[in-house]
């Protein structure tokens, strides 16, 4: 397992991940409604239509997750890792580290203390869940801290693994 090739590829793929989210946020927030504590999508004028789920399960699936599972194996047996308990780990330390820098670069930094208003969702402007405590403790730790870190990146990481066996088999 090569180190420094999954913790510099985990960089790469959490820029690619955090900057393609923070743009789709920043381009129209409403497309991301899944993306928030449930008091502010419950506060909504108006709930998401349609067409924004069903791009937003598009984006995700096909412009988020796919070339980052695509990448991530495809780097990791590049880089010489082979075997599919080396791949989930490489798998799982690129995904912790997406997890991470999109808990710090999005809820964070971005959302929270550098362009708060651009994200805010129309129709539920001065929301309680949004000021910082609210929106760290409600939403964003517990999403970051528990559900990315022992169920998201474990079943990423496997997919990843098997992606990567597979790419090892007939590459």
């Amino acid at each position: 397992m090569n180190w420094t090739r999954s913790i510099l590829d985990g960089f790469a793929m959490a820029a690619y991940f955090n900057l393609f989210a923070g743009l789709v946020a920043l381009y129209r927030p409403r497309l991301m409604f899944p993306c928030y504590p449930s008091a502010i999508i419950k506060a909504a004028k108006e709930p998401p239509i349609r067409s924004e789920k069903r791009f937003y399960w598009l984006w995700i699936c096909f412009g988020e997750l796919l070339p980052l599972l695509l990448y991530g194996a495809v780097s990791a047996v590049e880089g010489g890792t082979t075997g599919f308990w080396h791949l989930a780990l490489t798998g799982y330390i690129q995904w912790i580290m997406i997890n991470f820098c999109d808990l710090f670069f999005l809820d964070f930094w971005l959302i929270q203390k550098k362009a708060k208003k651009q994200f805010i969702i129309p129709g539920t402007e001065g929301h309680p869940s949004y000021a910082f405590k609210a929106w760290m403790k409600g939403y964003a730790l517990p999403e970051h801290l528990l559900q990315w870190t022992f169920l998201m990146c474990p079943i990423l990481a496997a997919a990843q693994a098997g992606l990567g066996v597979l790419i090892d088999m007939f590459w």
